[in-house]
């Protein structure tokens, strides 16, 4: 009887492990259509007190998903999920903040990014470095910007990999390095990233004739230490007759 009893709960416990957790079912009934069962998955989870709840009802009202747009919404659902330690509520109010669509203060939006990036989320790392590269804020610091970039970047995250790009480019908190930051900048658009595809297209003809390749070369290395399998290629503009 005993065994059966350890057998059954054993079962029950796995049973539990593979229920769908509160975003995975919001996102498949998001893909499949069906908003208006998600939202009301989200509004039933936020009422329990859950901050995974609020963090959706927050999206929803941010991006108009099956709601008409209302940041005002937005802020108060981003607002109290981040209170409950929810880091992509963080980032977003953060980044409403900054961009002006709801009242805060510029440094109120740092904190945001801090407490999200401290808890390893890329997104907040990459704005948290915008952030300090520019000095809104906080006091303007390449170094820290160019750490958070690459912490992002570590994580996958292609825009931390355009960052360190721009601060290879501008030569902030690093070393200017117009070869690198082009290798950064392919990296992070081969990995789907359009405003690196930009900034290469942008700064591309400054290398020296002849290195496209060993550029293309490091941009592969800087793939592989990141763990990301890509395929990288780069024609090179002729050079100037």
């Amino acid at each position: 009887m005993m065994r059966a009893l350890i057998l059954a709960l054993a079962l029950t416990l796995a049973a539990a492990n593979t229920l769908p957790t509160l975003d995975e079912q919001i996102e498949v009934l998001v893909s499949e259509g069906k908003v208006d069962a998600a939202y009301d998955l989200a509004r039933a989870a936020a009422k329990r007190g859950d901050a995974d709840g609020q963090d959706w009802l927050g999206w929803f009202h941010e991006t108009g998903r099956g709601r008409k747009v209302d940041l005002r919404k937005a802020a108060e659902h981003y607002r109290k999920a981040a209170d409950g330690g929810d880091n992509h509520a963080a980032w977003r109010l953060g980044v409403l903040i900054d961009g002006g669509a709801v009242k805060g203060s510029p440094e109120e939006a740092v904190a945001l990014f801090r407490d999200a990036a401290d808890r390893n989320f890329p997104a907040a790392m990459v704005s948290l470095a915008v952030m300090q590269a520019t000095g809104r804020g906080t006091p303007k610091d390449h170094t820290g910007a160019m750490a958070n970039y690459l912490a992002a970047a570590k994580l996958g995250h292609p825009h931390g990999v355009r960052g360190v790009g721009i601060m290879f480019y501008l030569g902030e908190g690093v070393a200017q390095n117009v070869e690198e930051a082009v290798a950064w900048f392919l990296a992070s658009a081969a990995m789907g990233n359009e405003e690196a595809q930009q900034s290469l297209e942008a700064v591309a003809d400054q290398l020296p004739p002849g290195r496209g390749r060993a550029v293309v070369e490091r941009a592969k290395a800087i793939a592989a230490e990141l763990g990301v399998e890509v395929d990288i290629t780069f024609e090179e503009n002729p050079p100037a007759s």
